[in-house]
């Protein structure tokens, strides 16, 4: 015969299973508290340690700065600036990384004469107007070490690329050369580079721009950005000179940048 099953209203156990079951209840709470006690203080202990990596590395990499400015200062002396001139002409990108550091830093600041030296691994140095690195453009993962380690752990990295950014970041997190807190990176949208085209020679400079309403363009690498003028100079107004697409003049007078997103590429103003 079937028997349907029901719910039933009072449950019959003997006390000691219920004594039982309180006292396993107690005892988990305390495991529980205990564990929650000693991880605070594992976190603790942790966040202590970082906090005295942290403080150690801020002296080192003050000192890599500070032998970096040196190194900067007796090559602007000494006018070793071949290394300087060929980063400038053949490093696509440098010129945006210098108006990212204008624009978004209100850092004014130029190639170093001090390019090539081995603490930058094999990146371009960008030293503000008292001679200081503030950046260093696309470093080597594979030559960051030593002098270069401290030094570059400290600094922004500006990379021509969003690729060669990832290229970075993956290859130091396979080496021990790894900031506590990750490296301070940046990219720039920089044009492939490509071999010189020939350009028609030039007989004059390009005259002064005098039209009521400028339509200003402001050349950066091999792209255009759009420009407007202003009451003031803007960061990279210190940098680079616009370009009125009106009468094709020199604009001498205070502009700034009016977006970060180049109208074209090709090198001609749009049509």
């Amino acid at each position: 015969m079937y028997y349907p099953q029901r719910a039933l209203a009072t449950v019959w156990t003997a006390p000691q299973y219920i004594a039982a079951e309180d006292t396993h209840l107690v005892e988990e709470e305390r495991r529980q508290r205990e564990y929650e006690t000693r991880m605070a203080a594992l976190r603790a202990a942790q966040e202590k340690k970082r906090d005295e990596i942290r403080a150690k590395n801020a002296v080192s990499r003050a000192k890599a700065l500070a032998e970096a400015t040196e190194a900067e200062q007796a090559a602007r002396a000494a006018l070793t600036g071949r290394l300087r001139e060929v980063a400038i002409r053949f490093r696509p990108g440098i010129d945006l990384a210098l108006a990212k550091l204008a624009d978004e830093h209100g850092i004014t600041a130029t190639v170093g004469f001090s390019t090539g030296d081995p603490r930058y691994a094999g990146g371009v140095p960008l030293v503000d107007e008292n001679g200081v690195t503030a950046a260093v453009f696309d470093p080597d993962p594979g030559r960051v070490r030593g002098h270069a380690f401290r030094l570059l752990a400290g600094l922004l990295l500006i990379f021509p690329s969003q690729t060669s950014r990832r290229r970075f970041e993956k290859a130091t997190k396979r080496t021990k050369h790894k900031p506590i807190d990750g490296y301070q990176t940046d990219f720039v949208d920089a044009p492939p580079s490509g071999p010189a085209r020939s350009r028609p020679r030039i007989s004059s400079s390009p005259p002064t721009c005098t039209c009521t309403t400028p339509q200003l363009v402001a050349r950066i690498q091999n792209a255009e950005y759009p420009a407007e003028p202003s009451d003031q100079m803007g960061p990279a107004a210190a940098l680079f000179r616009p370009q009125c697409r009106a009468c094709g003049g020199k604009y001498e007078k205070p502009w700034r940048r009016t977006g970060s997103t180049p109208i074209n590429r090709t090198g001609r103003p749009e049509t």
